[in-house]
């Protein structure tokens, strides 16, 4: 009884599917409807920064609760199909890209409320982009194979952690951040094919968002010492 009482509690969701990034992309269109009509000027800096807050202060409430033995439950039913993480990225990288080339494109002297917004935003939109890709290691990691595959598949979900210990969410954000500061993997071993994949395109976007922030503190620095000497 105690066994089916504890199966039934492992396989009850902690939050809807995918609530973390329905409710940022919620919170983000609330945003720009309400600056559009406020304050037009940094509508995509509020937006941007509103989406990622949410789905960033869901993932970090939920990771606590995201242990071995729920997410070997409910991987499957949890996971975000590739094209859904892309989508995400996607548009992630756009508004982030979008809201710090607005804020220092003015001739003058960059709008410091503009140019703090743009910061935050892509700063925000890198920490996003490495949760989605802890989660979405944390869920293939767990997923069982498909009936009629074979159940070696590709050692014990194409990572290996040190240690006896079942991997939780924290495990997976650990390698995930290492991958996305460093690019590089750290202690955990890769064993499949699938997963290298997986990790090959999240150590290029990581690089290349790397640029991107390094290239944005470069540009805010210039433009707002230039536009303090200019004063």
């Amino acid at each position: 009884m105690n066994d089916l009482q504890s199966h039934s509690l492992l396989r009850r969701r902690i939050l809807p599917r995918h609530a973390q990034s329905y409710a940022g992309l919620i919170a983000g269109s609330a945003v720009l409807t309400l600056s559009l009509w406020l304050a037009p000027k940094y509508a995509i800096g509020f937006s941007s920064n509103a989406l990622f807050a949410v789905f960033l202060a869901l993932t970090f409430l939920k990771v606590p609760m995201l242990t071995a033995d729920y997410l070997q439950e409910n991987a499957r039913a949890e996971d975000t199909p590739a094209a859904g993480i892309f989508a995400i990225v996607s548009l992630v990288v756009l508004a982030s890209v979008v809201s710090l080339t607005l804020a220092l494109a003015n001739g003058g002297k960059p709008d410091p409320i503009a140019v703090t917004l743009g910061v935050a935003s892509v700063v925000l939109g890198w920490f996003t982009v490495q949760a989605l890709g802890a989660l979405h290691y944390a869920y293939e990691y767990y997923q069982a194979p498909e009936e009629g595959h074979d159940e070696k598949q590709e050692n014990a979900g194409g990572l290996q952690f040190p240690g006896d210990e079942k991997p939780d969410a924290v495990a997976f954000m650990y390698f995930s951040y290492t991958v996305g500061t460093s690019v590089a993997t750290s202690d955990v071993k890769i064993a499949s094919n699938t997963m290298r994949r997986r990790v090959v395109v999240h150590l290029v976007f990581s690089h290349l968002y790397n640029t991107l922030l390094l290239a944005s503190a470069v540009n805010v620095m210039l433009s707002l010492g230039g536009g303090g000497g200019g004063g």
